[in-house]
């Protein structure tokens, strides 16, 4: 469980925030976490649709003062075929959270019908 905590990074959180300030009608961000390291994010509606563009955080160390650097292997191929986790970020504490039927429902309209929702 702790690789998953270390992609909770400051570019993700702060890509997330931009999604939902962006976006107010987003109840979520939708991620796919790549075993390179970057991340694919978008907002996500209460029925599961998405908002907004797709948004790729690089998980590349950046230098200070420079743009995020380009990783080369999903300019390669997009990284769709590499995920190693995937779900939504939902925006506040746990007591602000959808109920946990309509989570499920927007998580299987995002992942398909398989979608489970793991602890993060």
């Amino acid at each position: 469980m702790e690789e998953k905590t270390n992609f909770r990074s400051t570019a993700f959180d702060q890509a997330c925030q931009t999604i939902l300030g962006s976006f107010p009608e987003s109840i979520g961000v939708a991620f796919k976490f790549l075993d390179c390291g970057c991340s694919l994010l978008c907002g996500v509606s209460a029925q599961g649709d998405p908002i907004g563009e797709l948004v790729h955080v690089s998980g590349q160390p950046q230098k200070k003062g420079k743009k995020p650097p380009i990783c080369f292997r999903c300019k390669r191929d997009g990284g769709f075929n590499r995920v190693i986790w995937q779900g939504i970020h939902w925006p506040g504490d746990e007591s602000e959270l959808p109920d946990k039927e309509l989570r499920l429902m927007i998580g299987s309209n995002v992942f398909g019908p398989d979608y489970i929702e793991t602890n993060t």
